[in-house]
């Protein structure tokens, strides 16, 4: 408090990222008279994640995407070019421009990975979006992957080719990716039919494969506010999910960055929102979203570093990043805010405000805008 003024600084935004393996595999409607679609997108209105990966759209009604995102998802950029199996395939939107999508792994042999069954392919493949998140110091890359399904306990050779396909993803980070875009922030979200915390007997291990040290993924465990539980798979037959087979892991940068995450059950939700039906997570999927949030991890923590306050003005100076975007806001009783200044881009590493003083006490706060 310098005479009769308090000025703080106001946090910045996070930004949330969902992965939803949406049950498209044999769904012959994807367009948004489906009720499964409409459950699908209801929960992305209650969200408006920042980012969206998908997995399981339905390979013939790719291009029904387009029409999800115009109802769902308005004004957010699509990519949809990610490798097959000839039935499903992966999508990500995303608020911010996608400046390059890319399927990596489709039909890669994995006989180096230790699986020697035919067919020796991938099943589907790695697919990333290189994403331009304003404000960030560098683009964010998202891959997302749909590992072999589950065959039961006695499909050992499912569970050796989840296990491969886990070693041939951790080796394309370790000598492709990392080597070009290391510095970058990176994730990696999927349906990877195993349960980290309770394998079959046969298991390959092919989350632990995902988390090794090389990768620089760390495993997270979000889980539902309500049931406390991280099982993601399913709902439809019974109260609760029997596993948890979804995953988003984040590389270190952003996990050091981790805001908050969730498992997200609509019929969990008291009072439900508007907007949302209780049975939108049966209807939407046999799983479950997840839904993630990480803070900048290039927007450092910033004060007010001088105060200078006359008779008639007050003068805030603090430091910035360049290219961001700060506004200066005013009260008297702190809870009614107003903006005292316009939106002020950062050419250089420090910005100054002058405003008016008041002959009451008045408190000034200084937002960094997303």
């Amino acid at each position: 408090m310098v005479g009769g003024l308090a000025v703080f600084a106001g946090p910045a935004a996070a930004l949330s990222l969902l992965h939803y393996n949406v049950a498209g595999n044999g769904t012959t409607n994807w367009g948004t008279n489906s009720w499964q679609v409409q459950a699908i997108g209801r929960q992305m209105l209650y969200w408006q994640p920042e980012v969206a990966a998908f997995n399981e759209i339905p390979r013939t009604n790719t291009w029904q995407m387009a029409n999800f995102v115009q109802a769902y998802l308005p004004g957010y950029f699509l990519a949809t070019n990610a490798g097959t199996d000839g039935f499903i395939r992966s999508t990500i939107a995303s608020r911010y421009p996608i400046v390059r999508s890319q399927s990596w792994l489709d039909g890669a042999d994995l006989r180096p990975f230790g699986y020697t069954n035919s067919p020796f392919t991938f099943t589907r493949d790695l697919f990333e979006a290189e994403i331009a998140v304003p404000g960030w110091g560098e683009h964010l890359h998202v891959f997302t992957t749909h590992l072999k399904a589950y065959g039961g306990s006695g499909d050992t050779t499912s569970a050796l080719r989840r296990a491969a396909e886990a070693s041939a993803i951790s080796n394309f980070l370790v000598t492709v990716f990392l080597p070009a875009h290391g510095r970058r922030p990176y994730v990696l979200t999927g349906d990877f039919n195993e349960d980290v915390a309770d394998p079959p007997p046969n298991s390959g291990h092919p989350v632990e494969r995902l988390v090794s040290p090389p990768t620089g993924l760390r495993l997270t465990t979000p889980r539902n506010p309500t049931t406390g539980s991280s099982n993601t798979y399913s709902i439809r037959a019974t109260s609760n999910p029997a596993d948890r087979i979804d995953y988003i892991l984040p590389c270190g940068l952003l996990f050091s960055n981790l805001a908050s995450g969730q498992v997200f059950r609509t019929d969990r939700l008291t009072p439900l929102p508007a907007g949302l039906l209780a049975i939108d997570s049966r209807t939407a999927s046999d799983h479950l979203p997840l839904v993630m949030s990480f803070h900048d991890p290039y927007d450092t923590n910033f004060r007010i570093t001088s105060i200078l306050a006359g008779p008639e003005s007050v003068q805030l100076v603090w430091p910035t990043t360049t290219g961001r975007t700060y506004r200066v806001e005013r009260t008297r009783d702190a809870q009614d805010w107003s903006i005292d200044s316009p939106n002020l881009m950062a050419a250089t590493t420090n910005l100054s405000w002058i405003a008016d003083r008041m002959p009451s006490a008045t408190l000034f706060r200084v937002l960094r805008l997303p």
